[in-house]
């Protein structure tokens, strides 16, 4: 990797940052490393206060020849070897400093506590956001800002906290649940997406939005599991004007926000609802948002038809996909998020061993983290253990498929079906 340090007014659109001279919170972005897509994203790191930066040569555009008089370029190993010294002088700062994700992870087991504390917040919001929609109320953003940055800086220390917790199952279907999930989908989608700040943050709200309008529907509608009768179904498609009364009046929600609220059960071939637009009509931006919706929604069966696998989600939406319905790169990146087997997936391995997947590594995503639970022989082990397949010292111990872990052939004691952490 080649790696050249140069000032903020160098910078253009085309080149790759690879490290800036301010810390991670103080970064108009939530990834320090990432391209220069316009001018705006310079204003927005000058305005940061940014001096200096390195940028990476290999992943994104040098300066000009005629400018090349700058910092002269040095490999990686040598970029970080120099900095070594300033960064052992620093006095560290534990409760303001963050990790970047190029830096070393906090544990999974570390995060998921503050990840189910964030769902409980991001829960109780929602819940509230369904009473005011109900009541036909305006809403303000401003007490729900803050769990999106909470949320992002949860990604920054472990991309994979909060989608373990949308993969819990769910006792109880409830809308603020529902809300959790998409939300816990849209960020890291979002983000993997390469978009704006402003539109992870619109992407965000929106998630918790979108369905409130559901609050004022009969509330055996949710999670039915059996076909809607056409009665049924006319009253479903109303839950976005619903809730779009509601933003209309609400001063502070983003135009963008109300738009992707409005607009998240439209198709761009027109097969959508509540009004059938088409093509250009449709936000792009909304897509996102709605294969969020898809995933959840289609995993704990919040509507007429039952929960499914996770893999089995993914496989439909990549169908779809393949018919038009949304755009193929935005579904492989949400299988990229997700990983091949998605955490909390019960599988069983080549050795006859059945496990649930505890944690993925997007480098090598056949090869999982995952917590044996039965023996090949079908006993229930004595002293559930931890396998990385991507280290384990058996070198063909590999996922031989996925279970369905409400077969009681496979799963004689319920212990694959999740339901705490």
């Amino acid at each position: 990797m080649c790696i050249r340090k140069i000032s903020i007014d160098q910078l253009s659109p085309g080149m790759f940052i690879y490290e800036l001279d301010i810390p991670w919170l103080q970064s108009p972005f939530l990834r320090h490393r990432r391209k220069i897509n316009s001018e705006k994203d310079v204003l927005l790191l000058k305005k940061a206060g940014v001096k200096e930066l390195f940028v990476d040569l290999q992943r994104g555009d040098d300066l000009p020849s005629e400018n090349t008089q700058a910092e002269p370029i040095k490999t990686e190993a040598e970029t970080e070897s120099a900095a070594a010294p300033e960064s052992e002088n620093k006095v560290s700062n534990s409760s303001s400093e963050q990790k970047t994700d190029e830096q070393e992870k906090i544990l999974l087991n570390e995060e998921l506590k503050v990840a189910k504390v964030l769902q409980g917040k991001i829960g109780k919001v929602v819940h509230q956001l369904g009473n005011l929609v109900k009541a036909g109320k305006p809403i303000s953003v401003t007490t729900i800002t803050p769990l999106i940055d909470e949320a992002k800086a949860s990604l920054v220390r472990n991309d994979q906290a909060l989608l373990t917790m949308l993969h819990l199952h769910r006792q109880d279907l409830k809308l603020s649940d529902h809300g959790f999930g998409v939300f816990a989908v849209v960020l890291p989608l979002a983000i993997r997406l390469q978009c704006t700040e402003e539109q992870i943050n619109d992407l965000g709200l929106a998630a918790l939005l979108h369905d409130t309008g559901w609050a004022r529907l009969p509330v055996h509608l949710l999670g039915k599991n059996k076909a809607y009768t056409s009665a049924e179904q006319k009253l479903v498609q109303q839950h976005p004007e619903i809730v779009e009364k509601v933003l209309i009046k609400s001063a502070d929600v983003p135009d963008n926000v109300k738009k992707l609220v409005k607009q998240h059960h439209e198709l761009s071939d027109g097969s959508g609802y509540p009004k059938q637009l088409k093509n250009d009509q449709v936000l792009e931006l909304v897509e996102i948002l709605q294969v969020a919706d898809f995933y959840d929604e289609h995993l704990h069966g919040l509507t007429d038809k039952p929960g499914m696998l996770p893999v089995n989600v993914l496989k439909q939406l990549y169908q779809s996909a393949k018919k038009g319905l949304f755009r193929e790169a935005v579904v492989s990146e949400l299988i990229h998020v997700m990983g091949i087997y998605p955490l909390t997936s019960a599988v069983k391995l080549n050795s006859g061993e059945k496990a649930l997947v505890v944690e993925i590594d997007k480098q090598k995503p056949l090869l999982p983290q995952v917590k044996i639970i039965y023996e090949a022989n079908g006993d229930r082990c004595m002293s559930e253990r931890i396998v990385d397949l991507a280290q384990s010292d058996q070198d063909n111990l590999r996922v031989a498929g996925v279970i369905e872990p409400l077969d009681k052939k496979e799963d004689p004691f319920g212990l694959l079906k999740v339901t705490h952490v």
